[in-house]
């Protein structure tokens, strides 16, 4: 391996394998990390930049994370809770609506008092056709 060294305190030198796009960083301590997919232009910006730490961590580094760590919820999970969501729905406007079906709501209560506070004027049952 070609390692080029880096002008950092904690990224020692990095080499590039433009073939198979795999970018090996040395840290400093002797660790290594390797990085593939790594397109060659990313390579040439953190070899010529100034901060190649900041290059790193801003553009390296989040692509460590594998699609294959990050579990994504199954599409059945969000089913399931869509129809827990409409079932409560249903039931919240099944226990709202009387026998007859109409809501138990007096149009008078509403415009008496301008609230939502029962009036004491007693009126006619609003149908919610």
């Amino acid at each position: 391996m070609n390692w080029v060294p880096l002008n950092s305190k904690q990224i020692r030198a990095a080499s590039y394998d433009p073939e198979a796009q795999v970018l090996h960083i040395k840290f400093a301590g002797g660790r290594s990390v390797r990085h593939d997919g790594v397109l060659p232009h990313v390579y040439g910006n953190l070899v010529e930049t100034d901060d190649p730490e900041f290059y790193y961590k801003y553009y390296l580094e989040p692509s460590r994370v594998q699609s294959r760590w990050r579990r994504k919820a199954p599409s059945s999970s969000h089913r399931v809770k869509l129809l827990i969501f409409i079932i409560g729905a249903l039931v919240i406007t099944a226990t709202a609506l009387e026998e007859n079906g109409e809501l138990p709501i007096n149009l008078s209560e509403i415009t008496a008092s301008g609230t939502g506070a029962p009036a004491s004027i007693e009126g006619p049952v609003v149908s919610p056709q």
